[in-house]
């Protein structure tokens, strides 16, 4: 009798434990744009554009550079 009361004991601790437990996620998307320290003046054109991956203090940071082809 003891063994039973020990298992439902032990089944009711963890599945008690679970419904509150939930993982600390954050999320922050800061996204600057400048195109050539300029406002939407000249955007017509050809622009390259290149991403980089990188870590900073543990977290993922993705780089986005995107400047305008100079025509000559």
């Amino acid at each position: 009798m003891k063994k039973i009361i020990l298992i439902i004991l032990i089944a009711f601790t963890f599945n008690s434990c679970g419904s509150w437990l939930s993982p600390n996620v954050h999320v922050k998307n800061d996204i600057n744009i400048t195109i050539d320290g300029e406002n939407l003046d000249g955007v017509q054109g050809e622009w390259v554009i290149t991403s980089e991956d990188k870590k900073e203090n543990g977290r993922e940071v993705i780089v986005i550079t995107i400047e305008k082809n100079k025509i000559d």
